[in-house]
């Protein structure tokens, strides 16, 4: 298979009669199929290396390199999975496309339409293959930070479980869970319209610089003061007043843990602020925040579960 066909369809350039006789191709044979997986392997460690020596020009930008890393190997596992399915579909329905991050990483990935995308530790990005071409819609389970591509006839749709975001182009994070009843959406720059999940009726527009949130059908709206809890796409991880609960949420996803508070009496705590690095580790920010509210934690061997109680 020409390799200049395969970047193409890599790219999301690809008609939909390339795309059935790059299909067909991975079908004949196994051959075929190890063949199309290394040509994209090598297609995402590229295309993260080329962006990464870019960003070295840009001193507040974090090296990237590991994420692309990262994230080409969990697009790999999104390929993988659909070239093992039988029912290929030629026609206008276009394949679903899914990025998966696990927990304890963080990815970077740029779609069709130039959109870029950093994804946090357990999202899942969902897209067709021929994004871009007649719509942009993406399914998020997770949290995301979105650097959309200006395009004024086709505007760009975030679909998570509890609400929609609709923008044209623009810098925005949306943090949306599965099962967490929570929606929230910053916006850094330009204009978003946020959607029920389950119909169109606009609930509120937002501007530079304001926070809106739904917890539970609890709907908030404010300014933010800051963009430093933003800074986890940089590996910085800023809780400001943030109840204790909040933070040991974001600590299970960052570091791949699962943590057990032996005593309810010490989710209280409801203001908590920080400054920490990611590679500072779970067993520092801890310690930390124990300092102003006391408590002892011990991990267990295998290092993959904590438990906190009095001290």
């Amino acid at each position: 298979m020409n390799q200049e066909l395969l970047y193409k369809y890599f790219k999301g350039a690809a008609t939909i009669e390339e795309e059935k006789r790059i299909l067909n191709w991975v079908e004949a044979s196994e051959e075929n199929r190890e063949a199309f997986l290394k040509e994209r392997m090598m297609f995402d460690v590229a295309l993260f290396s080329n962006r990464q020596d870019a960003k070295k020009k840009t001193v507040h930008l974090t090296p990237i390199l590991k994420w692309g890393m990262r994230a080409a190997a969990v697009i790999m596992i999104g390929v993988c999975g659909y070239f093992m399915t039988n029912d290929y579909l030629y026609n206008k329905l276009a394949q679903p496309q899914t990025v998966t991050v696990p927990a304890g990483q963080r990815a970077q990935i740029t779609l069709a339409d130039g959109t870029r995308v950093w994804l946090n530790a357990q999202s899942t990005l969902t897209y067709t293959s021929n994004f871009g071409r007649d719509e942009r819609n993406v399914e998020l389970d997770g949290e995301a930070y979105f650097e959309v591509a200006k395009n004024k006839d086709i505007p760009f749709y975030i679909h998570t479980e509890m609400n929609n975001v609709r923008v044209v182009g623009t810098c925005f994070n949306v943090c949306a869970y599965k099962g967490s009843k929570e929606f929230e959406t910053t916006l850094v720059e330009g204009i978003v319209d946020i959607y029920p999940a389950n119909n169109n009726k606009v609930i509120t527009r937002l501007q530079k610089d304001e926070f809106f949130a739904n917890y539970d059908g609890k709907y908030k709206k404010t300014i933010l003061p800051s963009y430093e809890y933003l800074r986890w796409k940089e590996g910085l991880y800023c809780f400001d007043d943030v109840p204790f609960s909040g933070i040991l949420d974001k600590l299970e996803k960052y570091y791949n843990v699962k943590i057990t508070v032996a005593d309810p009496e010490l989710l209280n705590y409801d203001s908590c602020t920080g400054k920490f690095r990611e590679q500072d580790g779970i067993e520092h920010i801890l310690r930390t925040i124990s300092k102003d509210h006391p408590f002892e934690f011990s991990i267990n061997e295998e290092k993959d579960s904590i438990t906190i109680y009095k001290k």
